[in-house]
């Protein structure tokens, strides 16, 4: 079997049971996912307000109790931000300092300088 076969294969095997722990919230996550949206529209980092998710700083497997703290909750563009920022490249790990990294890359954006024949 080759590589591509292989991962393709593990993929499909895992993938579905990866999502349905995912998925596994209290009924009450859906009412405070939207009021979080509501009071954090754009993502944290580039500032997009489409494609967003509300991710979890300490994860839902680390910490079940704070699953529905709301500083827990970052709003994030599910790509490439929440890939990149919130789970460092693997979504098997979690980046506690999220919130630090959002905001100064966001301040980065801010301050950026582009010549204007690229804007």
């Amino acid at each position: 079997m080759n590589v591509l076969a292989w991962l393709l294969a593990w993929l499909r095997s895992w993938r579905p049971r990866f999502i349905l722990q995912a998925r596994q919230h209290s009924g009450q996550w859906r009412a405070l996912r939207q009021a979080h949206l509501l009071k954090q529209p754009e993502c944290a980092v580039c500032g997009r307000t489409k494609n967003l998710t509300v991710h979890h700083v300490i994860p839902v497997s680390v910490n079940p109790q704070r699953e529905l703290d709301p500083e827990n909750l970052l709003t994030m563009c599910e790509t490439p931000c929440h890939f990149m920022f919130g789970h460092l490249f693997n979504y098997h790990c979690y980046n506690r300092n999220v919130r630090r990294m959002a905001a100064e890359f966001r301040v980065a954006i801010k301050k950026r300088e582009c010549p204007e024949h690229f804007l």
